[in-house]
């Protein structure tokens, strides 16, 4: 079955939203509610989100605005993407991106928590958030953000490669 479904594109498609949707689930169950951030894009978004609660006083409920502020600040990137690294892939980024956004943004964050140990609940969140990502990239999708920007710019000749601008991008964001 594994073998089939790799080998069809649209369910390979199929099987990354489900990947994306593991992953929303990882972050708006476990690491949210303890106010803890994600890394890369959907980081820069939590931040920017935590600034308009903060400094704003904006009540967005239940639900997260960082996945609305995700897929905004993905769409200059899945432009550039879709110029340098192609239809396919841009196609299939934009899907994955557009189901994340709106999973992340659907799923309503606990009102309480699930863990307490804030050790188990990143635990658990990495490993789903992981395991989500996994998938989706197993499936040769991606999850936009950082990730096509590390691929624009190792396909540009850049000396950064897909990790290595991710950890740079990480370490400027913590």
């Amino acid at each position: 079955m594994l073998y089939n479904t790799l080998h069809n594109r649209w369910l390979r498609l199929v099987v990354a939203v489900v990947g994306e949707l593991i992953a929303a689930l990882g972050i708006n169950l476990f690491i949210v509610p303890l106010g803890l951030y994600s890394g890369g894009t959907l980081g820069v978004c939590q931040l920017i989100r935590t600034l308009l609660q903060t400094y704003l006083h904006l009540d967005f409920g239940r639900y997260d605005i960082a996945g609305v502020l995700y897929f905004l600040s993905n769409i200059p990137i899945l432009i550039v993407a879709y110029k340098v690294l192609g239809r396919g892939l841009a196609i299939r980024t934009i899907v994955c991106t557009v189901s994340y956004s709106l999973f992340y943004s659907l799923i309503p964050v606990p009102a309480t928590l699930i863990v307490d140990d804030y050790l188990t609940a990143c635990l658990l969140g990495g490993i789903l958030t992981g395991v989500g990502c996994g998938i989706v990239l197993t499936c040769g999708c991606s999850s936009g953000g950082l990730d096509v920007v590390g691929l624009c710019l190792s396909k540009r000749g850049s000396a950064f490669t897909v990790g290595r601008f991710s950890l740079t991008f990480n370490a400027f964001l913590y």
